[in-house]
């Protein structure tokens, strides 16, 4: 799904995915049945236009009518945190939003969680079927400012355990806790499971 604002795409090529579209007040929303590519759709709407201050929003994938209304609200909290960015045109996708789904207006509970799935989902089915604790050992080094020693010691555990638990962190969850971007995602994630979502702690 796409919300577009202060224009519209009113022509379809032949090689383009099918699409249904329709305007609201100040912004069109069109429903296609494949993922964009996000230059190209900018470039599409600016050759309509004429002009490049075009602003896209798209949501997740949605694979029934029912999820229509949420994917709906997914593209136009896209478009939102586009318009507030530096650069404020072009195109923004609700699933690479990382942090930004969960500030501002418009987030919920129902998107809390899924915050948390997407980035500690590995390691709470990892802790559940191994009886582990890999995201509270997370949680443990975040709140520690991860200094491995005052972490090992609020865990009672010693240090080369720590490392191994971290490396099979890394290795559960696919993220580089050396990544700027993914280790604040991580540690705001590890902060809603265990405050918001009541994850041991």
């Amino acid at each position: 799904m796409y919300a577009v604002t202060r224009t519209s795409l009113s022509k379809r090529k032949r090689n383009q995915p099918r699409s249904l579209m329709t305007r609201r007040a100040d912004h069109v929303v069109l429903i296609a049945d494949d993922r964009p590519h996000a230059r190209a759709l900018h470039g599409a709407l600016a050759r309509e236009t004429g002009t490049r201050s075009g602003t896209i929003g798209v949501s997740a994938p949605c694979n029934s009518v029912d999820d229509i209304p949420r994917r709906y609200e997914e593209a136009q909290r896209a478009l939102e945190v586009r318009r507030h960015c530096r650069e404020r045109y072009g195109t923004s996708f609700f699933d690479e939003l990382g942090l930004y789904r969960i500030l501002g207006p418009g987030s919920d509970y129902r998107e809390l969680e899924a915050f948390v799935q997407e980035w500690l989902g590995q390691l709470i089915d990892y802790d559940s079927l191994h009886h582990a604790a890999m995201v509270e050992t997370l949680s443990r080094y975040f709140d520690c400012g991860g200094n491995y020693d005052e972490t090992a010691a609020s865990l009672a555990i010693h240090r080369s355990t720590l490392r191994y638990r971290l490396q099979r962190i890394r290795g559960i969850s696919g993220n580089d806790l050396a990544n700027v971007e993914g280790r604040l995602n991580l540690q705001v994630a590890t902060r809603v499971w265990r405050i918001v979502l009541g994850g041991p702690g």
